[in-house]
């Protein structure tokens, strides 16, 4: 037996342990995940060899079910405070930047996950010190990981809110090389040594791999969060506060940092701090999925439907080898009966019966197992989807043909309302980690240069002098700030929990609003699909996609056809040219014909008076004639 004396942090480890096994967290949270997996039958046995084992996995279902009604709607963390000169905006949008840096949805999603099959989920924020291309007080980034329930340990566990513990402590597995570079100096390196690991979830670690447990434990001392870390019988970080020396980080450090263990780094230069600069809340953020009886560990989805799994697989285990034992039937065979044949259930096998009797060979009438343990099967399972809260119309799978998509958003709204409350309790738990990454947010990012997306101004938008930025809706752009942490070292926080994909009366109401501007042409089919609730479509992308292709097919025939019309309209204007030239000679003719006429009837009026004087003369000499020979005719007489 090891002799040496084992370290504080692993007798309170060992205590941690010991509250767990008593609580049956131990052996119960392993075997939640193995029947969520659907590992959920046990090894066979000699009597049990031959029973099928299927697996009508309704953990899982059930399980998925629940996280997807709780993470359906989209949330923000938006900060206020009272103090007037502080630029919450600023704040809010360096809080958003820094959550999708960090991977905080994904986060989320690990959480919940964890929360409904083993009824508790941790987080875990810290700075990482190898991340390279940040900018902070410090080299590195903020980064978080959930921790298993197994993995962490209270003070006192019966106390649900994290930060009234004495201490939080939390194990991990990590190289032996890198916890000796992290040691701090004058402490004995060659006494990190590899030990077995101490998994409960039945995995196995790579052999090869030199492996320790690092035991990192974080507790206050005048009001101020610090930190240290140990194995079993070695020290490997003497306690240092969590908060970074902002004035020293400001200068340049001297040494290396440690290699990243996804824990935080040991500071070099301890400094005086006021209370701006201390960190007084715990990087760890506790959620249940259902509270526990006195416990901070809480209660999960599947803890109550084990003994309903065992049986509905039973039934139909039964069921099959009811099926599988009638399918291949038993001979009852008289003694030297057969011979040297062998029963082979061939289909056309002839047996001879070698009996005098007549009747040495006959099959054995079995009995058919009745549909009544199938149909107790199913009972079963509608009866724990009911009570459950997992019903068909939460999961999708009867929505009814002649329903409009109003109806069906309704009926799924009506159906979820029993995990409302998980669901506020989650943003509950939201709002807490809000607080904590405020305070990262304040005392490690100085000078942080960061992006955010706007809506374009609307006379922008029609104007066209704005480009929307990647990925994001048609007027979004993309703007640059910078963020100082110190800015808000004095300023106090309050965290809301913002819905940013629909409310807790569903998305009916939307579909409603949409369905009437659409029909009336208010709006286009494009704006239609962008603000359809994303929970009430499951194609929308696709759809998208298939309207901006229409769209794009239809800007081709526009454009040919415009292009056809062109060629046409050039057509046509040479031949109106063409024609107004015909016309323009028709005028000239016109014109001359006109001044023909004039000319004409000018001649014909001067002819006319012309005939009518010489008339007017032949008629005068012709009077003056036949007077002069009536006056010859009177002389001669």
């Amino acid at each position: 037996m090891d002799e040496r004396q084992v370290t504080q942090l692993w007798e309170d480890y060992e205590n941690g342990l010991k509250y767990q096994s008593a609580m049956g967290l131990g052996s119960k949270l392993p075997q939640f995940v193995r029947f969520y997996e659907g590992d959920q039958w046990p090894p066979p046995t000699k009597n049990t060899k031959n029973l099928p084992r299927p697996v009508i996995n309704l953990i899982k279902m059930i399980c998925r079910s629940k996280k997807s009604a709780i993470l359906s709607t989209p949330v923000k963390l938006v900060y206020t405070a009272e103090d007037e000169n502080a630029d919450t905006e600023r704040f809010n949008r360096f809080a958003e930047y820094i959550g999708k840096e960090l991977g905080q949805e994904g986060l989320d999603k690990q959480a919940i996950h964890d929360g409904v099959i083993k009824g508790s989920y941790f987080y875990h924020y810290y700075w990482d010190a190898e991340a390279r291309g940040k900018d902070g007080a410090r080299e590195g980034a903020l980064r978080g990981e959930i921790i298993d329930p197994l993995n962490i340990f209270f003070a006192n566990p019966k106390e649900r809110d994290e930060q009234k513990q004495k201490w939080i402590l939390i194990r991990s597995r990590e190289e032996v090389s890198s916890v000796r570079k992290s040691m701090d100096e004058g402490l004995d390196a060659e006494s990190i040594c590899a030990d077995e690991s101490e998994e409960r979830y039945g995995a196995v670690e790579q052999e090869g791999d030199k492996l320790c447990t690092v035991l990192t434990k974080y507790f206050r001392r005048d009001g101020e969060v610090f930190c240290e870390k140990a194995t079993r019988y070695a020290v490997v970080n003497r306690p240092f506060p969590i908060a970074p020396d902002i004035e020293a980080a400001w200068r340049e450090l001297d040494g290396e940092d440690a290699p990243n263990n996804s824990l935080p780094d040991t500071p070099k230069k301890p400094s005086v701090r006021t209370e701006t600069l201390k960190a007084p809340l715990y990087p760890i953020v506790a959620g249940s999925y259902e509270p526990r009886n006195n416990s901070i560990y809480g209660l999960g989805e599947v803890e109550g439907l084990i003994p309903n799994q065992k049986s509905v697989n039973f039934l139909f285990a039964m069921s099959l080898l009811n099926a599988q034992e009638t399918a291949w039937g038993k001979y009852v065979v008289h003694p030297q009966a057969l011979g040297e044949q062998v029963i082979t259930n061939e289909p056309g096998q002839v047996l001879v019966d070698h009996s005098k009797t007549g009747s040495g060979i006959r099959k054995m009438t079995e009995q058919t197992m009745q549909s009544f343990p199938i149909q107790l099967a199913d009972t079963l399972t509608q009866m724990t989807r009911s009570v459950t809260g997992a019903g068909e119309i939460m999961t999708g799978e009867t929505v009814g043909g002649n329903l409009s998509g109003a109806a069906i958003a309704q009926l799924q709204a009506q159906a979820r309302i029993p995990t409302e409350e998980l669901k506020e309790a989650f943003w509950l738990v939201k709002e807490k980690q809000g607080k904590v990454l405020a305070q990262f947010f304040k005392l490690f990012y100085q000078n942080k240069r960061f992006s955010y997306t706007v809506e374009a101004p609307i006379e922008h938008q029609e104007a066209g002098d704005v480009s929307p930025a990647p990925g994001t809706d048609p007027g979004a752009v993309r703007q640059s700030d910078v963020f100082h942490g110190a800015e808000y070292l004095g300023t106090e926080f309050d965290v809301v929990v913002e819905t940013t994909g629909g409310t807790k009366s569903g998305a009916a109401g939307d579909i409603t609003v949409l369905d009437a501007l659409f029909a009336k042409g208010a709006i286009t089919l494009k704006t239609y699909l962008n603000a359809y609730p994303k929970d009430a479509l499951s194609n929308k992308t696709e759809l998208m996609r298939g309207i901006e292709a229409q769209e794009q097919e239809a800007l081709r025939q526009l454009t040919a056809q415009n292009e056809q019309l062109t060629e046409q309209n050039r057509q046509y204007v040479a031949l109106i040219e063409k024609q107004n030239e015909s016309v323009e000679d028709v005028n000239r003719i016109i014109r001359e014909n006109m001044e023909l006429k004039e000319l004409l009837a000018r001649l014909r009026a001067e002819a006319e008076d012309k005939i009518r004087a010489g008339n007017t003369a032949l008629m005068q000499t012709t009077a003056d004639a036949r007077e002069f020979a009536q006056t010859l005719v009177a002389r001669q007489q």
